[in-house]
């Protein structure tokens, strides 16, 4: 059983990628260890960042608190903004842009205890 209890920013993994070389933060709370079957990433994205494209085996959920983003899904672009829920299908190719003026700030909600990625070429940074 998972107890309640809260979980500090700073507690969160500052993860390299992408995003945080351009100025922005992605930082990690991997729910296996804390007993969960979800992970979730929370980013605070640059304007003109956003990850390369990739995949996962599972569904992802971006929830927008701030900013606005393009996200590409397969062959299909969306444009959300703050209070927007956008929908990744498990096995979907897929990436975002910050397509605003200031920083776009979301959670990235995994359906997985640890995440799993496929890039479709070689990440610039290390795991």
């Amino acid at each position: 059983m998972v107890e309640a209890k809260r979980v500090s920013q700073a507690e969160l993994k500052l993860l390299q990628a992408k995003v945080t070389k351009d100025g922005g933060a992605l930082r990690y709370l991997e729910g296996a260890k804390h007993g969960l079957r979800t992970s979730i990433f929370h980013s605070q994205i640059v304007p003109g960042s956003g990850p390369p494209e990739h995949t996962h085996p599972y569904a992802e959920i971006f929830v927008l608190f701030d900013g606005q983003g393009r996200y590409r899904v397969n062959e299909v672009e969306l444009d959300a903004e703050a209070g927007d829920v956008v929908i990744v299908p498990a096995d979907s190719w897929h990436s975002f842009t910050n397509t605003g003026s200031g920083l776009l700030r979301h959670a990235a909600v995994h359906e997985a205890p640890a995440m799993e990625s496929t890039f479709r070429s070689e990440p610039d940074f290390p795991d």
